[in-house]
């Protein structure tokens, strides 16, 4: 590149997503032209060609054409979003020192993006802004998907979590109301999955356990994936027949019988090891929309076992 600015990564943005730093320093940049100015390689990680899902490292040197630099931030700071510390901490499962969990709300898009106005992202630091701690994202939940999240408030957390969702070392159970059920009472769905990005085949594994068949056209299923891919459980679920209620992308679009307008999928608890070795363990509540089919069908918020003894 003949034109550009340098710009090293500190600590603080270690193991961060490169579009996330680029939304926090250049604020006028849509991640459309991101994207499309990483393809062209106007901007580069390393001298290297990146993509926007790349996790910046200490010492990394971002290279962007220097006509870039007319989308920079005029404080180089997000802006501090009106309500972001409330929102934070009504949705708060666990907070220390390292490591804040909480309940992602339905509805609510992780990541900003085209067309997304809101996202937990900017909330989280615009709610920590001038309190010298930088959250960082570890792992995603789609838009229309509730429940756990893992936010690590240092670089060692961070490096600590991403190692073991890397190393698929951290239990997700997600609770799903489902149309149809599967013939096994617990199975594997081994299922590859397109990549919607890479357009490649990837293999892709969840878990199941039928939890309890409602009545003729709905059931109650516990998932868990074992690999991290985009949609997955909603992909496995729709593929094996027994798509997820509510599902408006890879539900049954002809079934005119089942009405549920919202997606019944979340993210229910997660299990890993702290930095100490101990095994931690969190719960989200569900959100209003699966309470109110809780509800409905009389069905147990505290089931007698975790479905997936032993893994």
């Amino acid at each position: 590149m003949k034109n550009f600015t340098e710009h090293k990564i500190d600590h603080d943005f270690s193991n961060t997503r490169i579009d996330r730093w680029f939304r926090q320093y250049f604020e006028g940049l849509s991640h459309n032209n991101l994207e499309k100015y990483l393809r062209k390689g106007f901007i580069r990680v390393n001298e290297k060609k990146i993509r926007s899902s790349y996790r910046l490292n200490k010492g990394d040197i971002i290279k962007t054409s220097v006509f870039i630099n007319n989308f920079l931030s005029n404080d180089r700071k997000i802006k501090k979003i009106y309500g972001s510390e409330d929102f934070i901490k009504k949705n708060t499962l666990h907070i220390d020192n390292d490591l804040l969990v909480i309940n992602k709300p339905f509805n609510l898009a992780v990541q900003g993006g085209t067309g997304i106005k809101r996202n937990l992202d900017d909330l989280l630091i615009s709610a920590f802004l001038g309190k010298k701690i930088t959250p960082r994202l570890v792992h995603r939940l789609d838009k229309e998907t509730s429940g756990v999240m893992l936010i690590a408030l240092n670089r060692k957390m961070a490096s600590h979590l991403s190692n073991l969702f890397k190393t698929k070392n951290v239990q997700k159970t997600y609770w799903a109301i489902t149309e149809g059920e599967p013939e096994k009472t617990t199975g594997e769905i081994n299922i590859n999955i397109t990549d919607d990005e890479k357009k490649q085949r990837q293999k892709s594994l969840t878990k199941y356990n039928k939890v309890l068949k409602i009545n003729d056209n709905i059931s109650w299923i516990a998932f868990r994936p074992i690999t991290g891919r985009t949609h997955q459980i909603r992909k496995h679920a729709s593929m094996s027949n027994f798509p997820i209620v509510g599902d408006k992308k890879y539900g049954n679009k002809n079934n005119k019988i089942i009405k549920f307008n919202k997606l019944h999928l979340h993210s229910h608890s997660v299990d890993f090891k702290g930095l100490n070795g101990d095994i931690l363990h969190f719960e989200a509540p569900l959100p209003d929309h699966m309470m109110e089919t809780w509800v409905k069908y009389n069905l147990p918020l505290k089931p007698d076992n975790d479905f997936f003894i032993g893994d």
